[in-house]
């Protein structure tokens, strides 16, 4: 009778223990998760934080921790972390215990591996009693995100066309004549104002002779990206590994340019995330704010195309710019395309070709 009674009782404390976890075991738990920044270049480290706290004085024997994440952060190895990997996602599983009125602070070092968008927008938590009778989940919503910017390169590692401005950063296209800038002199020409003549060289030379002036240049460059392989592809990208490199060397182009107090734009066929599916179309603009706004475009750009690339440089031309030069990175160099190009051309701009070859091979001219 005795022994009855003692599984009784048993019998008993076993399903009171197994009501109380079911009801109490994630009441007052709490769960954070934070990035140290919000923006990184590929290739850098930052540091992932939870913080999961237990308010209430009831013990968590264990605790699962799961969360799904794109592919393109790589977590270093940590013990009470599994990560299963996919070719797309990657899933985090932890296992761990927490005691009465405890907070857990985990820290976790994250190579950037790849330029991207990453947002965590939830994680899932269960829990249960001692003995693995009850399982309670809950998810907690997060908003965490993190901007992946596509690497900076050396400026001598990105083949820009041997004539291209750029290589020396200072050909002037558009000029305005400065007037504490005098270069040396010429000859004089009607309409020249009497004040610009320099008498000693006329005396000189015999005939009359003015200043001339050097001149202050006025840059503007767009940075136009083609997400386009071939020129009859559409929808997806079929090699991203090239348009990733596109997007290396249109990173770097940008990021020199705006430090040297050249005005920037980009634009591209393809699409941001969080956005319509409609083309990219940053203006012309200087100073660091210019460039983080470039360079989040580029991180959050979706491998795939909202429009083909020479509609796009035909509609851009039928906003009628001047005196701007268009830096097409492309992986071909079509016929309708390069007709697109020429009409920007006809119109007063410069146009110059990055052209980016399959790997191991010779661009197009």
């Amino acid at each position: 009778m005795q022994l009855a009674w003692l599984f009784v009782n048993a019998g008993a404390l076993v399903a009171l223990l197994a009501w109380v976890y079911r009801r109490y075991a994630l009441r007052g738990v709490g769960y954070a998760r934070s990035f140290s920044r919000q923006t990184a270049y590929a290739g850098e480290t930052v540091e992932m934080v939870e913080r999961i706290v237990n308010r209430k004085p009831l013990p968590l024997p264990w605790i699962r921790l799961e969360s799904m994440m794109a592919e393109g952060l790589r977590f270093g190895e940590q013990r009470n972390l599994d990560i299963r990997s996919g070719s797309l996602f990657q899933n985090h599983i932890s296992l761990f215990s927490l005691r009465p009125y405890r907070q857990i602070v985990r820290r976790h070092r994250v190579l950037c591996a790849k330029r991207g968008y990453y947002r965590l927008d939830t994680a899932t938590m269960t829990a249960g009693d001692p003995l693995g009778l009850v399982r309670v989940s809950r998810q907690f919503p997060l908003s965490v995100a993190l901007d992946v910017y596509p690497e900076i390169v050396p400026l001598r590692d990105v083949p820009l066309p041997s004539h291209s401005w750029l290589g020396d950063l200072l050909v002037r296209r558009w000029i305005v004549e400065d007037p504490f800038l005098v270069s040396g002199v010429r000859d004089y020409v009607p309409g020249d104002p009497q004040r610009a003549v320099n008498w000693k060289a006329t005396a000189r030379a015999g005939r009359l002779q003015v200043h001339r002036r050097d001149y202050t240049a006025d840059h503007r460059l767009m940075i136009c990206v083609n997400l386009e392989t071939h020129d009859r592809m559409w929808n997806a990208v079929t090699e991203p590994e090239r348009i990733e490199r596109a997007l290396r060397y249109a990173a770097t182009i940008a990021s020199n340019a705006i430090r040297q107090g050249i005005e920037t734009g980009f634009l591209t066929n393809g699409w941001t995330f969080g956005e319509a599916k409609a083309p990219v179309r940053l203006p012309p603009g200087g100073g660091e704010a210019q460039l983080a706004a470039l360079l989040t475009a580029m991180a959050r750009l979706q491998l795939e195309t909202a429009v083909s690339m020479h509609t796009l440089l035909a509609n851009e031309a039928a906003l009628g710019p001047a005196d701007t030069d268009y830096l097409i990175v492309t992986c071909h160099r079509g016929a309708e395309l390069s007709e697109a190009a020429e009409a920007l051309r006809g119109l007063g701009n410069g146009v110059d070709w990055l052209v980016i070859p399959p790997e191991g091979g010779e661009g197009d001219a």
